[in-house]
């Protein structure tokens, strides 16, 4: 198995660490690499996607990068239907857009919010 070098912050590490003491993992390299897995299925299940599809797109950023959330709305308003700004705590926002439209366009957007490096959680839900 080829090895490879990561570079993460202190507070990521720690709670990876958490996350291998919770969940049981043997060590950090199965915890990485369950969650590249979980990655490489969610892009699979994103580009199987085609036609005319509905979905909910969840994003989790912090209150200072407000903007890109706002970019991505306009960017995308061909498909964004509806688009839920909440304020979370410590400083954190919650955006909710709800889609229709052309799977292409959704999944641009997808791909467009989960390669930002703004953003703290990106989720794309298809019904």
């Amino acid at each position: 198995m080829p090895i490879i070098s990561v570079s993460i912050d202190k507070e990521t590490l720690a709670e990876l660490d958490s996350i291998e003491k919770s969940i049981g993992f043997s060590g950090r390299s199965e915890a990485i690499r369950a969650g590249v897995r979980s990655l490489v299925a969610e892009n699979k299940s994103a580009e199987k996607l085609s036609g005319e599809i509905k979905a909910v797109l969840l994003l989790v950023h912090e209150e200072k990068v407000e903007k890109s959330a706002s970019f991505l709305a306009h960017e995308f308003e061909d498909v964004v239907s509806t688009h839920i700004h909440s304020n979370l705590k410590r400083e954190k926002c919650l955006e909710i857009f709800v889609l229709a439209g052309d799977a292409e366009r959704i999944r641009a957007l997808f791909k467009a919010a989960k390669s930002s490096r703004k953003m703290e959680y990106v989720r794309l839900v298809v019904p």
